[in-house]
């Protein structure tokens, strides 16, 4: 009988501020210069939301404003976000590279490969585990199988694996 080992909560919160870390660079390096080559102009600064005494119709037209020059940007990082994890995490590696470093992969009921399809719809799913304070991602930490809500979602499981030379 195989033995299962669940990926602990700060395991794959490590794992993702790792690829945090990674997409941020990837934005840097490749997603801004190809927006701007496309002609989008946007700011790169934080909104100053303490330079308004109030929150009146300037504030808003300001608001609005700022947010439509960051669209792209915004968009642009949850496509390639959406994309890295996807792609990867039903690749015959199972893992994002944050999965990777701290020995983690992504799996179904089974202990196999989730094809493209299923991790998309997980990925997809983060945004529901992120509603009302990340109580999705925090049911990690209480259910039986360590299940975020997006992994109940997609019936998928993230688990501890031993490279082959570990098993010896």
């Amino acid at each position: 009988m195989k033995i299962i080992h669940y990926a602990s909560f700060s395991r794959r919160l490590l794992a993702y501020i790792l690829d945090a870390f990674f997409l941020q660079l990837m934005q840097i390096i490749v997603i801004v210069p190809f927006l701007l080559s496309l002609g989008f102009d946007f700011v790169d600064v934080p909104f100053d939301w303490e330079s308004y005494e109030r929150y009146d119709d300037v504030f808003f037209k300001e608001l609005e404003l700022w947010i439509d020059q960051v669209r792209p940007l915004i968009i642009a990082g949850l496509i390639t976000q959406t994309l890295y994890f996807s792609l990867l995490e039903s690749s015959y590696l199972q893992a994002s590279l944050g999965k990777l470093v701290f020995g983690i992969k992504v799996v179904d009921q089974q202990g196999a490969r989730l094809d493209f399809l299923y991790c998309f719809v997980r990925n997809m799913s983060k945004f529901l585990s992120s509603l009302i304070f990340m109580l999705g991602y925090l049911m990690a930490l209480v259910t039986k199988n360590k299940q975020a809500l997006h992994d109940f979602i997609a019936g998928s499981y993230v688990v501890r694996y031993m490279p082959a030379s570990d098993l010896d």
